[in-house]
């Protein structure tokens, strides 16, 4: 299995891709409510896709939002019950509540979009297990396809996972650069935007044989 870097695929729209990562054993999938997205879903969308969620080695849950309202997430996330609450650092539509309690109750996944060098790794929410390292598209949550300079995040400790821009031909230089936890991919297995089960395949063999 490789050197146990953790895989992401986020923005599952569709059955069969869900199945695919369930099949590769990925560590975590991703679905997507963020009205700002092109993977965003609905909720009955999320009830069918989730008909599979008792299959063995089913990967943990993600739920992403960005711009939705509290109420939306308290909604979504108390009727489906997901593993990681997916937040992003900077979301005007969040308070503070919603953020600690999640933080509280060790389901937040906190996504920060990296602009400049980390030189502490207690500016990247300690009380998280694990968070997201991404880029910074202006009025995006992520899921851009745009890296960033992987030297800002060289000296980072803490666990995290490496997003932005990541993609099958360049996810091995990526963790031999940066050496994070895992990787968190979206538009890079994708193609015309839609997932691209080659793409996945090929993505999670490079990593796994690392």
């Amino acid at each position: 299995m490789g050197t146990g870097y953790k895989i992401k695929i986020c923005g599952i729209k569709d059955l069969a891709t869900l199945e695919l990562c369930v099949d590769l054993q990925v560590d975590y999938v991703g679905l997507n409510f963020s009205p700002r997205s092109p993977r965003a879903i609905t909720s009955d969308t999320a009830e069918d896709l989730l008909c599979i969620r008792q299959k063995s080695g089913f990967p943990k849950l993600v739920f992403l939002f960005f711009e939705n309202t509290p109420t939306e997430i308290k909604t979504l996330t108390e009727h489906f019950q997901p593993d990681l609450i997916q937040l992003i650092r900077g979301d005007q539509f969040l308070n503070p509540q919603i953020w600690n309690e999640f933080t509280d109750t060790q389901k937040l996944l906190p996504a920060i979009r990296i602009q400049s060098k980390v030189t502490n790794d207690e500016d990247l929410e300690p009380k998280s297990n694990l968070v997201i390292l991404d880029s910074y598209q202006k009025d995006f949550g992520g899921g851009t396809g745009h890296t960033f300079p992987w030297e800002y995040v060289t000296s980072v400790k803490r666990p995290f996972l490496l997003a932005g821009g990541i993609n099958p031909d360049n996810v091995i230089t990526a963790l031999e650069t940066v050496r994070p936890y895992g990787i968190d991919v979206a538009s890079g297995v994708e193609t015309d935007g839609k997932k691209d089960s080659k793409k996945i395949k090929t993505l999670v063999q490079n990593v796994r044989t690392l």
